[in-house]
Protein backbone atom coordinates (compact mmCIF):
# COMPACT_ATOMS: atom_id res chain seq x y z
CA UNK A 1 0.00 0.00 0.00
CA UNK A 2 1.17 3.51 -0.76
CA UNK A 3 1.67 5.94 2.07
CA UNK A 4 -0.85 8.75 2.43
CA UNK A 5 1.79 11.41 1.61
CA UNK A 6 2.79 9.68 -1.65
CA UNK A 7 -0.86 9.92 -2.78
CA UNK A 8 -1.20 13.60 -1.92
CA UNK A 9 -0.96 16.24 -4.65
CA UNK A 10 1.60 19.02 -4.18
CA UNK A 11 2.02 21.93 -6.60
CA UNK A 12 5.31 22.07 -8.50
CA UNK A 13 4.65 25.27 -10.50
CA UNK A 14 2.74 28.50 -10.15
CA UNK A 15 1.28 30.37 -13.13
CA UNK A 16 1.00 34.13 -12.70
CA UNK A 17 -1.07 36.44 -14.88
CA UNK A 18 -0.35 40.17 -14.64
CA UNK A 19 -3.54 41.85 -15.78
CA UNK A 20 -3.28 45.56 -15.04
CA UNK A 21 -2.49 48.38 -12.64
CA UNK A 22 -4.78 51.29 -11.83
CA UNK A 23 -4.41 54.93 -10.84
CA UNK A 24 -0.61 55.03 -10.70
CA UNK A 25 1.14 58.22 -9.66
CA UNK A 26 2.80 59.92 -12.65
CA UNK A 27 6.60 59.89 -12.60
CA UNK A 28 7.45 61.51 -15.93
CA UNK A 29 7.32 65.16 -16.95
CA UNK A 30 4.47 64.37 -19.36
CA UNK A 31 2.19 63.30 -16.48
CA UNK A 32 2.13 59.64 -17.51
CA UNK A 33 4.28 56.53 -17.02
CA UNK A 34 6.04 53.98 -19.17
CA UNK A 35 5.24 51.10 -16.84
CA UNK A 36 6.38 47.49 -16.51
CA UNK A 37 6.12 44.87 -13.78
CA UNK A 38 8.85 42.60 -12.44
CA UNK A 39 7.54 39.24 -11.19
CA UNK A 40 9.91 37.30 -8.94
CA UNK A 41 9.81 33.95 -7.15
CA UNK A 42 13.08 33.08 -5.43
CA UNK A 43 15.91 33.79 -7.85
CA UNK A 44 13.72 33.60 -10.97
CA UNK A 45 12.51 36.88 -12.49
CA UNK A 46 10.31 37.91 -15.38
CA UNK A 47 9.48 41.40 -16.68
CA UNK A 48 6.35 42.35 -18.56
CA UNK A 49 6.46 44.50 -21.64
CA UNK A 50 6.40 48.28 -21.17
CA UNK A 51 2.97 49.92 -21.30
CA UNK A 52 3.75 53.40 -22.59
CA UNK A 53 2.21 56.76 -21.63
CA UNK A 54 -0.50 55.55 -19.25
CA UNK A 55 -1.46 55.66 -15.58
CA UNK A 56 -3.64 52.53 -15.93
CA UNK A 57 -1.50 50.00 -17.82
CA UNK A 58 -2.94 46.72 -19.12
CA UNK A 59 -0.59 43.81 -19.79
CA UNK A 60 -2.50 40.47 -19.70
CA UNK A 61 0.83 38.61 -19.63
CA UNK A 62 1.49 35.19 -18.11
CA UNK A 63 4.56 33.52 -16.68
CA UNK A 64 5.09 30.17 -15.00
CA UNK A 65 7.59 29.54 -12.20
CA UNK A 66 8.79 26.21 -10.89
CA UNK A 67 9.01 25.87 -7.12
CA UNK A 68 12.64 25.21 -6.09
CA UNK A 69 11.38 22.61 -3.57
CA UNK A 70 8.12 20.99 -2.57
CA UNK A 71 5.35 23.23 -1.36
CA UNK A 72 4.30 21.02 1.55
CA UNK A 73 1.78 21.99 4.18
CA UNK A 74 3.63 23.33 7.21
CA UNK A 75 7.00 23.53 5.43
CA UNK A 76 9.42 26.03 6.99
CA UNK A 77 10.55 27.28 3.56
CA UNK A 78 8.42 30.23 2.43
CA UNK A 79 7.60 30.93 -1.20
CA UNK A 80 6.94 34.64 -1.65
CA UNK A 81 5.81 35.93 -5.03
CA UNK A 82 6.88 39.55 -5.55
CA UNK A 83 5.34 41.91 -8.09
CA UNK A 84 7.16 45.24 -8.44
CA UNK A 85 5.77 47.98 -10.67
CA UNK A 86 8.33 50.34 -12.22
CA UNK A 87 8.42 53.38 -14.49
CA UNK A 88 10.99 53.08 -17.28
CA UNK A 89 13.19 56.16 -17.44
CA UNK A 90 15.03 56.89 -20.65
CA UNK A 91 17.70 58.76 -18.66
CA UNK A 92 18.85 57.57 -15.25
CA UNK A 93 17.44 54.82 -13.09
CA UNK A 94 13.92 53.45 -13.46
CA UNK A 95 11.50 54.71 -10.80
CA UNK A 96 9.64 52.57 -8.27
CA UNK A 97 5.82 52.82 -8.41
CA UNK A 98 4.66 50.09 -6.03
CA UNK A 99 4.84 46.45 -5.04
CA UNK A 100 2.97 43.52 -3.52
CA UNK A 101 4.25 40.31 -1.92
CA UNK A 102 2.05 37.19 -1.88
CA UNK A 103 2.89 34.23 0.36
CA UNK A 104 2.10 31.18 -1.78
CA UNK A 105 2.35 28.86 1.26
CA UNK A 106 -0.66 30.58 2.82
CA UNK A 107 -2.68 30.26 -0.39
CA UNK A 108 -1.86 26.55 -0.63
CA UNK A 109 -2.54 25.81 3.03
CA UNK A 110 -5.87 27.68 2.98
CA UNK A 111 -7.44 25.56 0.22
CA UNK A 112 -10.96 26.72 1.05
CA UNK A 113 -10.03 30.23 -0.02
CA UNK A 114 -11.41 31.04 -3.47
CA UNK A 115 -10.74 34.77 -3.56
CA UNK A 116 -8.15 35.84 -6.13
CA UNK A 117 -5.24 37.95 -4.87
Amino acid sequence: MLSEQSQTWFPTHVQVTVLQARDLNPKSKTGTNDTYTIIQLGKEKYSTSVAEKTLCPIWKEEVSFEFPGLLLQGTPEKYILHLIVMHRSLVGLDKFLGQVAICLNELFENKSRRQKE
